[in-house]
């Protein structure tokens, strides 16, 4: 069985909230696992990727909308599961986000959370941690918002603070991949390639140039493997 079947599997979506939905990557995954859903609402204050989603999916049960996570323009209690991934570190005060998912949600209804975090186990892995803050680094010196990834710990604590209830967590340590697969490798090269015309078209930081060349030394002499992810399912009392 596949992980996420695994998870979701068991959960009536029913009318179902993504926050921060981007392209709507994840969108995909809990339309194909949701024991059964009703709808899917994709929200994101950026217009462009929204298009990118609209143009992705076209299912009369799949809505997109732009709108600005800390304050969500719907009535408390309106969703019967809310759920956000791979986006806290994007978010400019990501309490404020969560706790508004938390209002919008209806007692009894799923909250879920995917989010990589920093704590590593292989020298691989730091590969991608680093890179990923390299990148954040770059953003945020064109005034992009992109923060560091967060600890699990960490990310912990945010859902404590909302007092959910019935919370089960998910580690996938992401280790098992082979570090020097060619494929990855040039992924996560392209990837450095696009931050970089970034990096020399808008700013000339010597810094971060020379983390770059030393970030593709060690993925070349390493390899990569991706920051592991932590999976929450917590409920609203």
């Amino acid at each position: 069985m596949n992980a996420f079947e695994e998870i979701f599997s068991n959960i009536t979506g029913g009318r179902v909230l993504d926050v921060a939905t981007g392209e709507g990557g994840y969108i995909t995954i809990l339309r194909r696992y949701l024991g059964n859903f009703e709808s899917i609402t994709g929200l994101d204050a950026n217009y462009k990727v929204l298009g990118t989603a609209q143009n992705n999916f076209d299912f009369q049960e799949i809505q997109f909308t732009q709108m600005n996570a800390e304050i969500l323009g719907f009535d408390s209690d309106s969703f019967d599961t809310v759920n956000i991934s791979a986006s806290l570190h994007h978010l400019e005060n990501v309490r404020r986000v969560l706790a508004e998912m938390k209002r919008v949600l209806k007692s009894g209804g799923k909250f879920i959370l995917t989010e990589m975090h920093r704590d590593g186990i292989t020298e691989e892995q730091f590969n991608a941690i680093r890179i990923h803050h390299w990148a954040a680094s770059v953003d945020s010196s064109q005034g992009i918002l992109h923060d560091r990834t967060f600890a699990r710990q960490e990310i912990l604590d945010f859902i404590g603070e909302l007092n959910l209830v019935n919370m089960a967590t998910r580690d996938f340590p992401n280790t098992d991949s082979n570090p020097l697969d060619e494929k990855a490798i040039t992924g996560i090269s392209r990837y450095l390639d696009r931050y970089h015309q970034r990096l020399v078209s808008k700013t000339s930081s010597e810094v971060l140039l020379q983390q770059e060349g030393e970030l593709r030394a060690s993925l070349a002499a390493k390899g990569f493997q991706r920051e592991p992810i932590l999976v929450i399912i917590a409920e609203k009392a």
